[in-house]
């Protein structure tokens, strides 16, 4: 038996890094990438990715209000725990920054913000109307901060936005939008 970190470790952060070589290779003049943060695993390989290959190009990480272990961690210069998860964000509801993801976000990643449920809720509304996709609140989160503490920062740059996460049934994606059956 084996155990695989969900989002802690190098190999990790070396396969979450092929998001932020692929990212890099599709539009070779970003001026930001904005990714979700849950345990950190994900952020971290993608932000080492890009400033190796754009150093120039801005990353940005987001986590929920109610999960902000990294905002905590980057204020004390240290992995910090929470001890109560709240959002709609399940799978960014990691109670604690793990120690190596933290230092690679923390070498990497240029500002964190947070985005609050209602507003992870009007990203899944508006990535399933205007790209017909339907992502659990956790892949809404960069939308979510592009399109509310992000907004002036990036308006008019050339921004990839990480959209991860589709685990999420038809009744309880129709429930966070507020839709009755």
């Amino acid at each position: 038996r084996a155990f695989i970190d969900p989002f802690e470790g190098p190999l990790v952060a070396l396969g979450t890094a092929t998001v932020g070589l692929e990212s890099c290779e599709q539009a070779r003049e970003l001026d930001a990438v904005v990714v979700p943060i849950g345990g950190g695993g994900l952020c971290a390989g993608v932000a080492s990715a890009v400033k190796q290959l754009l150093p120039r190009c801005a990353v940005y990480g987001v986590e929920p209000a109610g999960a902000d272990s990294m905002h905590r961690s980057f204020a004390s210069g240290k992995p910090e725990s929470i001890d109560v998860v709240r959002t709609i964000a399940d799978s960014l509801g990691a109670p604690h920054a793990a120690p190596y993801s933290f230092a690679l976000c923390r070498r990497y990643v240029d500002r964190l913000v947070k985005v609050d449920d209602d507003a992870l809720r009007s990203a899944m509304a508006l990535l399933f109307r205007s790209a017909k996709l339907a992502v659990e609140p956790a892949g809404a989160a960069a939308t979510a901060a592009l399109c509310g503490p992000l907004r002036e920062a990036l308006s008019g740059k050339r921004v990839a936005v990480i959209v991860c996460g589709a685990n999420i049934d038809a009744l309880t994606f129709a429930r966070h939008l507020g839709v009755s059956d």
